[in-house]
């Protein structure tokens, strides 16, 4: 659909003229003075204005103030008889995309509504991504328990100040890598890089080279043309420190200095970099006891402590079991085309019974497992075997029923194995990758439970 064009001038001669050049291209409508002005781009919301200074009763700057507190995206030329500095810079800072002196060529006039729509549709286009991006993490960090609307409210708070370091806590798969996600995204109208570091998983040695980069020639193996670091990745973005506990006690002396000067080196270098990321950090460890068992240094702690998110396990959110069973129905219904919509009675008190060690990421592998492998309208108590042979074991720990559960769970493998192959169309890899697991782990499963023929 064509553009809608506004021309704003009280000389009707130049309405018509602008008119005839620009309506082969666009859809143009006209206004007089000030007041029909606004009162047509309130109900025409058009794509530009093309705005005159030089208005009679209320002036072209005037009207460009109304339009943008109506809509401060609206994209505004400003049209002038005299190319008068002190007015254009007014203008400018008000919000006027640019500005055309009179008499205006038919070129230059299309030139510069061209590149106006074509920055109000990257404008748009960026809004959007950004919108994407945090409804994405929202909708995934569910709940109605109080303390975990607290967490996202502070986190969504926090994120305004990019120098005020976040620490996250809870035990594993409660979502703190989700938290920290939507504290990135809420927190600039184009977020940068969100990089995150797993301390736990790098050799202790490497941990200051992994985080800060190194110069050429710092180390015994260092590549030639020397590395960036995990803080230059994250530069005007997020790096998120997951499982800070596991830090070693000499990048934690490191750590503390940028997190206190907002500068850091290179190892083996001289060259002082800035540090431009916001640093936020996440546990599953108490970190106190740490501190006091000295495995943790106390003035790294209260230097991280300043914004502190505590995430409840799920067996403490009763209220949000069955919301997020739901929600995880919904989106593994879309993703392997199946048609769960109600959960059970005997399923539902099952799900609130159960503990949940491995808190909302078991719940959410769980139910995906479950609508990838069963088809069904309805959730029931016989889709929870696996997670009824694991309550069994802990309960009562008979020896027979742990027996007959095994076998239970074998079934539901090889049952699972062959819904993916089917799903990734005989391709390992991509069955793989939807079980996140190494390939070669489901080729040595294929052969465990003697599949290959029926897989053939």
């Amino acid at each position: 659909m064509n553009a809608t064009i506004l021309i704003v001038d009280d000389d009707a001669s130049i309405r018509k003229g602008l008119s005839l050049v620009l309506h082969d291209k666009y859809a143009v409508i006209t206004a007089a003075n000030g007041s029909e002005a606004i009162a047509l781009f309130q109900r025409e919301r058009p794509d530009i204005v093309l705005l005159d200074v030089g208005l009679p009763e209320i002036d072209g700057v005037e009207v460009l103030q109304q339009i943008k507190q109506n809509d401060p995206n609206a994209a505004v030329i400003m049209v002038t008889a005299v190319e008068e500095v002190k007015t254009i810079v007014k203008a400018v800072k008000l919000g006027a995309y640019d500005y055309l002196v009179k008499p205006i060529g038919s070129q230059e006039l299309l030139l510069t509504i061209q590149h106006a729509l074509e920055n109000k549709d990257l404008k748009n286009q960026i809004k959007s991504i950004q919108q994407s991006s945090i409804n994405k993490y929202k909708v995934e960090m569910i709940g109605n328990n109080a303390t975990v609307k607290d967490s996202i409210a502070i986190a969504g708070a926090a994120s305004k100040s990019s120098e005020t370091p976040i620490l996250i806590t809870g035990e594993s798969g409660v979502g703190k890598g989700v938290l920290a996600k939507i504290a990135h995204y809420n927190s600039r109208e184009v977020p940068g890089p969100f990089v995150t570091v797993n301390c736990g998983a790098i050799a202790k040695d490497l941990v200051e080279s992994e985080l800060f980069g190194y110069e050429r020639g710092a180390f015994t193996g260092a590549r030639a043309d020397g590395s960036k670091g995990r803080f230059e990745e994250a530069r005007g973005g997020t790096i998120f420190l997951d499982e800070i506990g596991a830090m070693p006690l000499a990048a934690q002396v490191k750590l503390l200095a940028v997190l206190e000067d907002r500068v850091f080196y290179r190892i083996g270098g001289s060259r002082q970099i800035k540090v431009s990321a916001r640093i936020m950090a996440a546990t599953n460890k108490d970190l106190e006891s740490a501190v006091g068992s000295g495995e943790f240094r106390s003035d790294l702690f209260f230097r991280l402590n300043v914004v502190r998110l505590d995430l409840p396990p799920l067996r403490q959110r009763p209220e949000d079991i069955l919301l997020l069973t739901k929600h995880f129905l919904e989106k593994f219904n879309a993703k392997f085309s199946k048609n769960f919509k109600d959960v059970s009675p005997e399923a539902q008190a099952f799900l609130l019974d159960y503990p949940w060690p491995g808190n909302v990421r078991e719940l959410r592998n769980t139910i995906e497992r479950i609508t990838l492998v069963e088809n069904s309208n309805t959730l029931k108590l016989e889709h929870l075997r696996v997670l009824d042979a694991q309550k069994q074991d802990k309960t009562n720990g008979l020896t027979s029923k742990i027996v007959e559960n095994e076998l239970d769970y074998n079934e539901v493998t090889k049952n699972l194995i062959k819904e993916t192959m089917k799903i990734a169309g005989g391709n390992v890899t991509e069955a793989a990758r939807l079980m996140n697991m190494p390939s070669y782990k489901l080729r040595y499963r294929i052969k465990k439970y003697g599949l290959n023929n029926q897989l053939n």
